[in-house]
């Protein structure tokens, strides 16, 4: 049956895909909103805000400042309070935009103690930050043109901006320039006068420096040490470093020196006859120029020391060369470490060489070399070259081992003498002269011990001892004002080591203390008169009074005349028979103390405590106690400038090497508990960060370092 033309159309409408044309647009449908008629979400704001119960108009208050906005919602809407939130002064999330909002850290200057910071990003004082980094660290001014630094602001800080090192450069010259500003305030302020030390140097750009130190107390009794000048002289001659002093106290305007501690060069004699003179003039000495000149304590205990290192030089340099064969190749250091091992030695140190211009590193060399008499015993049986590089000689022997425990024992007090002679951040002229004491008597029992191992050693040491210090011509009496200043020796020590040193009824010891007592008389008048004239006579209390009242006085004095002049000649004779201040000092007990205790003392603080009931001598105390007994304080800045001015910074300018010494100088007092980190330590900590290290890999299995050595470099 054939079918209909329509139902065959119908079949292929049905049943045939309709493809879509591109003229026809697409069939937009309107999406139902989800959940429609639920309640439109609530505003952010409200999580920050309070709405107030039946207020009208609807209002709401802030939850962190109260401020109070209106918040109808047909009227006003959330709008005003959204714009609150970014400005709100309380809001947790503005607090770091505000200035004055501080949080707390710890303190890396400061002990590690809780301080109060700004949260806010500060360029200027990043910047500032960076400056004193350069400065105190020593670090050159590329240091911030360095990748790994580069890497390590951004991590940091990625908003601070680093600067060049020309740009670092000027900042650090400007910090040396407000710093002493502060140093020229702090002059005319806290300091009434100044003892300085000087010494002379030579950098690898072949210039010679001057650095000049001045030494005081403060108002507050706080030990100062600054250095003001470091600066290149044409020559090293007297004349020359004199002149050259004088132009740097002028420019600071010191005028009132005490004293000046140099070292025995001939030089320095010239130097400070010109000083003394120039300073004379300006009316600035201390009882016209008494204990003027400070030779170095230091420096003369090293010439002593070294005349008696001739004697036992055989068996010093023996030694030496046992020491210098061990650290001579990596193989033979090796083989003394197995020594040590097989000896059971478990001392920690290390033998080092010595330099042999300082008696000091000689001393240490040799202290650390006898604890290793064993080892070095059994790498003389165990090893043929030990022996053959000695070229004729013999190694240590045990005389030779003998004489260096006696020399070490010996050298140990002369060694702890320069220790306290070179303290630069203390006062140190009290503790000069009990160890001179002890030096000079120990010299003598040995120099009188005829049959003793050194009595030609304490021979020579003690000629050269007294051609420095037992000539009262030659030793400056300070050292003795210091002892007595302390409280806990006062004159009667230095009676007491006179009876050892000279004898009981010496003409020595007579004309010593003869002198001292003079000298410390005149001193304490000096002052004393200061002291009356600076406080001033107090005015009489006068009264108005009438003329009828003015003649019965005049009546009633006559009167009284011979009984008032007996009350003026009793308060005569009261002041003439009354103590002075001094001798109420000296009189009055020392203070007991303990080998403990000894080191705790401050004499400073003592003094400062003391103050009102010793007011003249307090002033003397603080003019004379700063005077340092050795010229450590100005070498120090040498030690910083060879640092400074090293092989690849040669092409520094003097007076950018000079603002670096002097601002690393002023700035590290201002910064509490800064410590320098010395070799040894470091050493120490770079040992104990290696061995944890190693306990954390044997502890988690991971392969030793001898095993990832032996792999091959191109393993994967």
């Amino acid at each position: 049956m054939a079918e209909s033309p329509a139902m065959e159309q119908d079949t292929l409408t049905a049943t045939t895909p309709i493809e879509p044309t591109a003229d026809l647009p697409p069939i937009s449908r309107k999406k139902r909103r989800a959940n429609a008629n639920a309640i439109r979400k609530r505003s952010e704001v409200w999580d920050h805000f309070n709405l107030i119960p039946n207020s009208d108009p609807a209002t709401a208050a802030c939850k962190y400042c109260h401020q109070k906005y209106m918040c109808d919602s047909k009227k006003h809407g959330t709008s005003n309070l959204k714009s609150h939130m970014k400005t709100c002064p309380k809001y947790p999330l503005n607090l770091s935009t505000d200035t004055t909002q501080t949080v707390l850290t710890y303190s890396t200057t400061q002990g590690g103690v809780l301080v109060s910071t700004s949260s806010r990003f500060d360029p200027l004082g990043c910047r500032k930050g960076l400056a004193y980094f350069i400065i105190l660290d020593e670090k050159p001014f590329i240091t911030v043109e360095g990748e790994g630094f580069k890497y390590f602001c951004n991590q940091m800080q990625p908003q601070f901006t680093i600067p060049s090192r020309r740009t670092i450069a000027r900042d650090c010259f400007q910090i040396y320039l407000d710093e002493k500003v502060r140093l020229r305030a702090l002059f005319n302020s806290d300091c009434s006068r100044v003892a300085i030390t000087t010494d002379c140097w030579t950098s690898v750009q072949n210039l010679n420096y001057l650095t000049l130190t001045a030494h005081f107390i403060d108002k507050d009794w706080k030990y100062q040490k600054r250095i003001i000048s470091f600066t290149v002289i044409p020559n090293h001659r007297g004349k020359t470093v004199g002149k050259k002093v004088e132009d740097v106290l002028k420019e600071w305007g010191l005028r009132n020196v005490s004293t000046i501690t140099v070292d025995n060069a001939a030089s320095n004699d010239v130097a400070v006859k010109y000083l003394e003179q120039k300073i004379r003039n300006m009316n600035g000495l201390l009882l016209d120029g008494f204990g003027f000149h400070m030779r170095c304590c230091a420096h003369i205990l090293n010439l002593v020391v070294r005349d008696g290192l001739k004697v036992a030089s055989s068996s010093i340099s023996s030694v030496r060369n046992a020491i210098r064969y061990v650290r001579s190749s990596p193989h033979r250091a090796l083989k003394f470490n197995e020594c040590v091992g097989y000896a059971g030695i478990k001392c920690k140190k290390s033998v080092c060489l010595d330099v042999s211009t300082r008696w000091n590193s000689t001393y240490l060399m040799l202290d650390a070399a006898e604890k290793f008499e064993t080892a070095f015993d059994k790498l003389e049986d165990g090893d043929e070259d030990y022996r053959d590089f000695f070229e004729g000689d013999s190694p240590p022997s045990s005389e030779d081992w003998d004489n260096v425990r006696f020399f070490v024992k010996f050298l140990k007090n002369y060694y702890e003498a320069t220790n306290v002679f070179s303290v630069s951040t203390k006062a140190s002229l009290h503790t000069a002269f009990p160890f001179l004491a002890d030096i000079y008597v120990e010299l003598k029992r040995l120099n009188m011990d005829l049959n003793g191992l050194f009595a030609n050693v304490a021979r020579d040491m003690l000629d050269k001892f007294k051609k420095y210090w037992i000539d009262i011509t030659k030793m400056n009496q300070l050292l003795y004002l210091g002892v007595i200043f302390d409280p806990r020796y006062k004159l009667r020590y230095v009676d007491w080591c006179f009876n050892d040193m000279y004898g009981h009824s010496s003409e020595t010891k007579k004309s010593l203390l003869e002198e001292i007592n003079n000298n410390l008389s005149r001193i304490f008048m000096v002052y004393k008169q200061a002291y009356d004239n600076a406080e001033g006579s107090v005015p009489s209390m006068t009264a108005t009074v009438s003329h009828d009242e003015t003649a019965a006085n005049i009546e009633v004095s006559a009167h009284m005349a011979r009984q008032n002049a007996f009350q003026q000649h009793l308060q005569s004779m009261d002041s003439v028979e009354e103590e002075t201040e001094l001798q109420s000092y000296l009189k009055d007990k020392c203070i007991s103390f303990s080998e403990k205790d000894k080191d705790k003392f401050d004499i400073l603080c003592w003094w400062k405590h003391n103050v009102s009931k010793y007011p003249v001598l307090s002033q003397i105390v603080r003019d004379i106690m700063p005077t340092p007994v050795s010229t450590v304080a100005s070498e120090s800045a040498f030690s910083t400038g060879g640092r400074v001015l090293e092989v690849y910074r040669s092409s520094l300018k003097p007076e950018m090497a000079e603002a670096l010494i002097c601002a690393q100088n002023w700035l590290r007092p201002s910064l509490h508990q800064f410590k320098d980190l010395e070799f040894n330590e470091d050493y120490e900590i770079s040992e104990d960060a290696l061995d944890g290290f190693n306990e954390i890999s044997i502890g988690s299995g991971a392969p030793s370092s001898s095993s990832t050595q032996s792999q091959p470099s191109g393993g994967a």
